[in-house]
């Protein structure tokens, strides 16, 4: 008979063991960080050739990783955030038009979404910033949505300093809070720059974070996106007196809006760093569209040398900046030219972490990238669906080289080429490569890489490395094609988007045979199209006169009293509340 003694030493044994494998099987699954900046122009980061505005940080991680530029995103930012968190084209959601209204009563259709996933392969999940997928009910935000936390905000936008959403709805303007922490109203951050307090909280994430288990961080920046009508642009004066050199007042603040986006992902990388955990993490930066220079909220970025703006299916819409960073890839440094869309994350990160895909839902949209992505590999996708709008009727789709787009936005206004091409004025310093070896992520990474026996990318390979990365744009003389403007003549664009990333040369009528294909292509995908579901604005339910001037999940509160914690907001302290929490 087994003493008692002794059993309890078997079972201490067991117990250490189960915990040893524990630690073991979670510290094979990388962390994963993944920040999406909002309305980035493809020309505001210098890794893709401008000197303007200089990223040292981001540039870090694009010059030791992967430089994605062939990466495709939707032409505005609920749409894309929805294909990123479901694998999924929007058509397929009922998601591809409008971006949600603060008080429209909708959000993101059920269904298992990203953080879910990747909960079943035991990750601690963290949402930091924008969500902009739903809110009318509490089962729409981030925490009953496979979230663990969620501090920032559930609308499009805030202002940087004070976080009040202000929405115009039949010419009356609605304006109220809009930061959260969880369900609750996170007042105590007012006054503090927005960009600065969300890489605190990611910071802080990390810095908490029991290393034993993998950690999921999306880090959501309202940066550069514009603010609310009469401040739409904001950024700490000390920074915009770094851009002297830039003459137009709001492209200097614009300037100074990357600067710190760029100095916030330098601080997450030495966060990381600190912490051990960089050498195990899957870093991923993206910009949810392209940046809208003009338009309604236009925040003066630059998508130079690319057609259009936000809203539009042209390049500068629709191909993001984007890169992937990891000490896991092999064949790195390089500029890929793989062909991706947004919606293959969520399939390349499950895979990455150890998932199986066998295991997602089978109607997903989105291609397992990873192995492609880890070793060079050829892209597992050859098409990319970019969008079809039943209400507007434009659509794009891309095949291997072929671009075909059909249709127009807003009648055309944004169908130019818009944006400082950051060569302008010959005050711009140079290009400085030594900044971005000895910048706060480019230290980080250099000690990371050193576990691995690697090194750094040299200041002359990151030259080379630039200068592949930099799209131009030339009339290309063997084409001798017309342009094509599908406001004035109503016929459909065809480009070879590889020799002529610009759009410059139409070739639907020297193509006609590749131009039916596509859209062909096009009509068989329509056929699986979900109609739009954005419904009307509900303005007086979400009022936030109603609910201590925030904007809350009005849903739970009407008719009242509703849940006490969120229907009743803490008003603004030490300011009396001008109207009834309900009526």
């Amino acid at each position: 008979m087994t003493s008692v003694p002794t059993a309890l030493r078997a079972c201490a044994l067991l117990l250490l063991l189960a915990a040893r494998l524990r630690i073991t099987t979670a510290s094979v699954r990388p962390h994963i960080i993944f920040i999406v900046a909002d309305d980035l122009g493809w020309n505001d980061v210098s890794f893709h050739g401008s000197d303007q505005i200089p990223t040292p940080n981001i540039d870090a991680l694009a010059f030791n990783g992967i430089i994605l530029n062939n990466h495709y995103v939707q032409p505005v930012c609920t749409p894309t955030r929805a294909s990123l968190m479901t694998g999924r084209y929007p058509i397929h959601l009922g998601m591809q038009g409008y971006p949600l209204m603060a008080a429209e009563p909708r959000g993101m259709p059920e269904g298992k979404i990203l953080p879910q996933y990747l909960k079943d392969l035991g990750y601690v999940t963290r949402a930091v910033g924008k969500w902009h997928l739903g809110y009318y009910r509490k089962q729409m935000t981030p925490t009953f949505r496979g979230f663990d936390s969620h501090f920032g905000y559930y609308g499009g936008f805030v202002s940087y300093y004070d976080y009040i959403l202000q929405d115009v709805y039949n010419g009356t303007p609605y304006s109220g809070f809009g930061l959260r922490r969880n369900l609750s109203v996170a007042w105590d951050k007012v006054g503090q720059y927005a960009t600065d307090v969300f890489t605190e909280e990611a910071v802080s994430v990390i810095e908490q974070h029991d290393d034993r288990d993998p950690l999921f961080l999306y880090l959501a920046h309202v940066a550069p996106h514009a603010g609310n009508r009469g401040k739409l642009l904001e950024a700490p004066q000390d920074v915009i007196n770094r851009f002297p050199y830039i003459p137009d007042p709001d492209r200097r603040t614009y300037a100074a809006m990357i600067a710190k986006l760029d100095e916030s992902v330098g601080r997450v990388m030495t966060a990381l760093q600190d912490r051990d955990m960089l050498d195990n993490s899957i870093v991923v930066f993206i910009s949810d569209n392209g940046a809208p220079t003009i338009g309604t909220y236009p925040n003066w970025g630059s998508n130079w040398p690319l057609r259009g703006v936000k809203e539009t299916l042209w390049e500068g819409s629709v191909k993001g900046v984007a890169l992937m960073w990891s000490n896991l890839l092999h064949q790195t440094p390089r500029v890929s030219h793989q062909l991706m869309h947004v919606s293959d994350w969520l399939p390349t990160l499950y895979s990455a972490a150890g998932g199986n895909t066998l295991d997602l839902a089978r109607n997903m949209d989105g291609v397992d990238q990873w192995e492609s992505l880890l070793y060079n590999l050829v892209s597992r996708r050859d098409e990319v669906l970019i969008n079809i709008d039943e209400k507007t009727r434009n659509a794009a789709i891309r095949l291997h080289n072929w671009k075909l787009v059909i249709g127009t936005t807003r009648g055309g206004r944004y169908d130019g080429y818009f944006g400082a091409s950051g060569r302008e004025d010959p005050a711009t310093p140079p290009y400085n490569a030594t900044a971005v070896v000895a910048s706060p992520a480019g230290a980080a990474l250099a000690h990371a890489m050193q576990v691995r026996y690697r090194r750094p990318t040299r200041e002359d390979v990151i030259a080379t490395l630039r200068a592949s990365a930099t799209v131009r744009c030339e009339p290309n003389s063997t084409f001798n094609a017309p342009p094509c403007n599908p406001a004035q003549s109503g016929e459909p664009c065809l480009y070879d988007v590889a020799s002529d990333p610009c759009e410059l040369n139409n070739l639907a009528r020297t193509y006609d045979n590749v131009a039916l294909h596509l859209r062909q292509q096009l009509v068989r995908r329509r056929a699986g199209l979900v109609p739009q579901a954005n419904l009307p604005v509900d303005a007086a339910g979400a009022d936030p006169r109603r609910w201590n001037f925030t904007w809350i999940p009005w849903g739970e509160c009407s008719p009242p009293p509703g849940d006490p914690q969120l229907c009743v907001p803490t008003p603004l302290p030490n300011r009396p509340s001008d109207y009834p929490v309900s009526s």
